[in-house]
């Protein structure tokens, strides 16, 4: 206290002259409407500097709240999507029935570590076993494909990353409906190939290439990418076809692990039919 007596003793003669400072705008906006509307100009455009600058600091704080929220709301939406239900008809006599059961559903997930240019990578998930993961499921971004589970913890996971020696993803060419594998040669993070596309068929720069539905672990329609370039191999029969990845591998924050509720039962059949071969 002693301290602050201290501070305005030796502080009053400004003290004392910015009171008569104020007193002094005071009386000359109250007595001319001039000055008057000149300051309430001049304070109304500082007042709504500052709440903007407080508004701006408050939306950047509540940035991650907000993206939160919308991948939660894009796991809604992937979860109503016609392609995550299987449609069973039941057709007896005149009787018919249509049922849809779900068939995929999907769960949110942070991605917190990526690699993307080794000939290798990998993504770490910030959900695991407690969160309903187990391995081998699809892992997907807003904009296309990331990769597979490989490894799950009780609250993380590890993928492997579409950008990988051994990831080999079932594709369609939408235009003509035939059906190939996208791989990746270790080269241009941003560029996949696909393969087994005979050259008979008639391929497009530009043509959408998709997810064919032919594995457990995709459903089928999720964009992959498009053709940059399809050359005939000579003496194979086959194109060599460049797709860019619509996914850019580079910047990757929020991720959907595909929940396929009937995959038990669908790689039983798999392996079934693959044994009497």
């Amino acid at each position: 206290m002693r301290s602050l007596i201290m501070f305005l003793w030796k502080q009053r003669f400004f003290l004392v002259f910015l009171i008569l400072e104020i007193i002094s705008i005071l009386l000359i906006v109250s007595n001319n409407s001039y000055q008057r509307s000149k300051f309430i100009s001049a304070s109304n455009g500082f007042t709504g500097n500052i709440l903007s600058f407080y508004d701006n600091y408050i939306s950047y704080f509540n940035l991650k709240e907000v993206n939160n929220q919308l991948v939660e709301e894009n796991v809604r939406l992937r979860n109503e999507l016609k392609s995550s239900y299987l449609k069973l008809d039941s057709t007896t006599g005149e009787v018919f029935d249509s049922i849809y059961f779900q068939h995929y559903k999907y769960i949110s997930g942070k991605v917190i570590s990526n690699s993307f240019q080794k000939r290798n990578n990998y993504l770490i998930l910030s959900k695991g076993r407690k969160q309903g993961v187990y391995n081998e499921m699809g892992v997907l971004s807003q904009n296309g494909i990331l990769g597979i589970v490989n490894s799950v913890s009780d609250n993380f996971c590890s993928v492997i990353s579409m950008l990988h020696s051994k990831t080999a993803v079932d594709a369609k060419v939408v235009r003509s409906g035939y059906t190939g594998t996208i791989t990746w040669d270790g080269k241009n993070y941003r560029i996949g190939q696909l393969e087994n596309i005979p050259s008979h068929v008639e391929v497009h720069v530009g043509d959408s290439v998709i997810t064919s539905g032919n594995s457990s672990i995709f459903p089928e329609g999720i964009l992959l990418g498009k053709v940059l370039t399809a050359k005939k191999q000579s003496g194979k029969g086959f194109y060599d076809i460049q797709i860019l990845f619509y996914v850019d591998y580079n910047k990757t924050e929020n991720a959907y692990l595909i929940y396929n509720l009937m995959k038990k039962e669908e790689d039983k059949i798999m392996e079934g039919v693959e044994n009497e071969q």
